[in-house]
């Protein structure tokens, strides 16, 4: 695998080679992904704190129609 410095000469030769139009384009890329990386790494380290009431035991005829309806599915069915 390349080292740094090698990396670093095959970008610099391209840039040498790219019109000046180019190279803001590369630069504004440049610093789009410099930015990402801070964002990125300031997400990750962020913890997320979740309810757990959604792990609790679920009534067995908690979704029964009846219980969902009740009352007003007879009446707008009638």
């Amino acid at each position: 695998m390349p080292s740094l410095a090698h990396k670093t000469e095959r970008v610099l030769s391209l840039l040498r080679e790219l019109p000046p139009a180019k190279v803001n384009e590369v630069i504004d890329f440049a610093e789009y992904l410099a930015a990402k990386t801070i964002r990125t790494k300031s997400c990750k380290q962020r913890t997320l704190e979740l309810p757990l009431y959604h792990m609790g035991a679920v009534d067995q005829k908690a979704f029964e129609r009846s219980s969902l309806y009740g009352e007003r599915l007879d009446t707008v069915l009638t």
